[in-house]
């Protein structure tokens, strides 16, 4: 069932547990699971342009997950540049939101989009051994 990004704050501690995209369908996946793993949360972002993951290891854990949507502020702009300067074909692009996912250890990653969504998912108590 969907839920509400803004509810999730910034996702401080919570363990960056997966990413993948589809280039086909312009969307990227980002799955959450809390510290203590009770809840598991899939972040679906669609109509991405462009998106980077770096330092992604066996243990991410999380310090914020910001939506940059003022294309004025000095932290866009900063995204932006990282962006450019990774995929360079989308520098001249329409300006798009852009999730950042900063590490207190582990990976980090920055997502161009249109639009997302927050999905729950259901039983993460029950992880295998």
């Amino acid at each position: 069932m969907p839920d509400n990004f803004d509810s999730f704050n910034s996702f401080h501690d919570w363990i960056f547990a997966g990413f993948c995209s589809d280039s086909r369908r312009s969307t990227a996946y980002l799955d959450l699971v809390s510290d203590n793993f009770e809840e598991h949360k899939t972040i679906i972002f669609t109509d991405v342009t462009r998106c980077l993951v770096t330092d992604y290891g066996v243990e991410n854990i999380v310090y914020s997950l910001d939506i940059l949507s003022d294309f004025d502020l000095p932290k866009f702009m900063a995204a932006r540049e990282i962006l450019d300067r990774s995929t360079p074909f989308g520098s001249g692009l329409p300006l798009k939101k852009i999730a950042v996912l900063t590490a207190s250890f582990g990976g980090e990653a920055w997502i161009e989009y249109g639009t997302s969504r927050v999905m729950s998912k259901d039983n993460t108590k029950s992880l295998p051994d």
